[in-house]
This record gives C-alpha cells, sequence and structure tokens, in this order.
C-alpha cells in the first residue's frame, strides 16, 4: 500500500519571480528520513487556438532550458494581473502572443507538469472564434520574446506527432485532444 510522507521541516533556499526552490526534510514510511527539493512554481495556461476545426495555431519560439527552438501552444504564467483567474491568463496571452482574441475560451483539463520535483499545474483551455486584436489593443510582449506564428492543419499536426517533431509536452497534449474531438 502507498504510504504518505510526512514533512519534519522545510525550509526555502531560492525565491524568483516565477518559482521558489524548497528542501523538505521527510519521515518515510519505513522509519527513516529524506531529503526532498521541491519547485514551487506558479500556475500557468496553455491554450489551443483553433483558427477552424481543421486548423491550429502554434509557436516556434527559442527556450534557452533546451537552448534550441521549440513548436508549442501558447501558454503562459499566472500574475498579479490576473487575480487568480486562469481565463484572464488565456485571454492576455492570446493578445500578447498571437495578437487575438476569442470569442470562445472553455477550460478542457489541467495536468501537473512535473511532479516528481515540483508542483507546477498548467490549465489547458481552447480557443475558438479568434479575431485579430486591433492595434492600439495590442499588449506587450514579455521582455526577449520572439516567435514565428504557424498555422497548422490536423493532418500536419498528426504528421509532426507521428516524426517525433512534436516534443513538449502541453503541444502533445493539444494534439491527443485534437484526435480525441475528430472522433
Amino acid at each position: 500500500m502507498a504510504e504518505r510522507e510526512h514533512v519534519i521541516s522545510s525550509e526555502i533556499i531560492y525565491k524568483g519571480p516565477i518559482f521558489n526552490i524548497e528542501t523538505q526534510l521527510v519521515d518515510l514510511y519505513n522509519g527513516r528520513q529524506s531529503k526532498r527539493d521541491i519547485v514551487r512554481h506558479v500556475p500557468a495556461i496553455a491554450i489551443l487556438p483553433f483558427t477552424d476545426a481543421d486548423h491550429m495555431i502554434l509557436e516556434k519560439q527559442y527556450r534557452a532550458a533546451i537552448g534550441d527552438f521549440i513548436l508549442e501552444i501558447p501558454a503562459g504564467k499566472l500574475d498579479d494581473r490576473d487575480f487568480d483567474q486562469p481565463e484572464h491568463a488565456v485571454e492576455r496571452e492570446l493578445n500578447e502572443e498571437l495578437r487575438m482574441t476569442a470569442g470562445v475560451i472553455k477550460r478542457v483539463t489541467g495536468f501537473f507538469e512535473t511532479v516528481g520535483f515540483s508542483d507546477a499545474y498548467m490549465h489547458v483551455y481552447v480557443a475558438q472564434d479568434l479575431h485579430a486584436v486591433n492595434e492600439e489593443k495590442q499588449l506587450p510582449r514579455d521582455l526577449g520574446e520572439s516567435l514565428d506564428l504557424i498555422i497548422v492543419s490536423f493532418d500536419e499536426m498528426k504528421a509532426l506527432f507521428e516524426s517525433g517533431k512534436l516534443n513538449d509536452q502541453k503541444t502533445i497534449l493539444a494534439f491527443l485532444y485534437w484526435s480525441y474531438l475528430r472522433g
């Protein structure tokens, strides 16, 4: 039977704008003790931006953590502007990254990203009935954010998935959900 660990002590050893790192000392089920390093990450959102039933917008952008470009669906973290409302973050990210607004925003699911060492949680939304945002209403992109927008068909996304060129977990989830919607 799976047993719960019990935290004896914890200490924040790093505080940053997006995540903190906490070190815990825990009692294990077998009477021993162990140390846990946990990344405490702010919640995030991801968006499946459908231009129609057969097309979605992906972003190609450089990601420093992997030192390369990646194809991914739009995403972003919740911050003070969102007041703990993921839907507000969806609207903001659509504007900042795609320069669009959506007539329909619907929550699909949510998931923990890397439970082995982090509490990072991502809310996943579908955005439909997309319309361009007037230039004067466009929000600034994040500092250093540079991306190419690519509209892909379902068949193109399927080919990317089958060839292993989709290697971002939220984007793989987007493809699988899209496949589910298509029956």
